[in-house]
């Protein structure tokens, strides 16, 4: 019986610290770093106007950044199990098809002509991400981006008065605050929705001063890591 049972303890107290390792290693592990990729979806802007030209030629279009269209990208470097810093880039597309009246000469002789206005905003944000990280598969988490705003929009018109092609830029300060879950399909893959309010000074009013584009952002995809 000695022989028995002085083997199995010797096997058993070798094994225990093994073990414990290994769910400490379980219970403390996280991933280093984390690849985002999915579709934005974007709610409506305040009305804002695009100024093109200079002196008396400059016209401005009447329209907004809002969009349905998006996509959203980001990498994340995780310090510890909680806590980490993210950087975001994401992109939305809008389009606005209309008619204008173009003078070729004076007095004024309006021809009208179809023409497009293509807005873009892209913001480019980083800043700490917290995780609530657990023994489920479902992880909430949150964070605080800073960054800026990049605007672009060309207006272009072709018809029998005039073919015209012009673009415009504008850059400023931009935030999103908020957060989202991931749920764990795979080992390495999961599902993420991120929800955020998105604050950026870019864009003018009728008088052209500068306003800020207010809107709340969702996406949708998927996280590896």
């Amino acid at each position: 019986m000695q022989r028995i049972v002085l083997p199995a303890l010797l096997m058993l107290v070798c094994a225990t610290p093994g073990v414990a390792q290994k769910a400490g290693n379980h219970d403390g592990s996280y991933p280093k770093y984390e690849l985002f990729a999915g579709y934005l979806d974007s709610g409506e802007f305040p009305y804002n106007e695009f100024r093109f030209g200079n002196g008396a030629g400059q016209f401005s279009v009447p329209s907004d950044f809002g969009t349905r269209r998006g996509l959203e990208v980001s990498f994340a470097r995780n310090l510890t199990r909680h806590f980490g810093f993210k950087g975001e880039f994401s992109a939305q597309f809008h389009r606005d098809e209309f008619t204008v009246n173009a003078c070729v000469q004076t007095p004024c002789v309006p021809v009208v002509q179809n023409a497009e206005l293509s807005p873009r905003l892209f913001n480019f944000l980083g800043g700490p991400e917290i995780k609530a990280r657990n023994h489920t598969r479902f992880t909430p988490f949150a964070h605080a981006l800073f960054g800026v705003a990049h605007t672009t929009a060309a207006f272009k018109t072709s018809g029998a008065a005039i073919n015209l092609s012009l673009n415009t830029t504008e850059t400023g300060f931009s935030t999103a605050f908020g957060g989202g879950l991931d749920v764990r399909i795979a080992r390495r893959f999961s599902f993420r929705t991120v929800t955020d309010f998105n604050p950026k000074w870019v864009g003018r009013d009728d008088s052209g001063v500068r306003q800020v584009q207010k809107d709340w952002r969702a996406s949708v995809g998927i996280l590896i890591h």
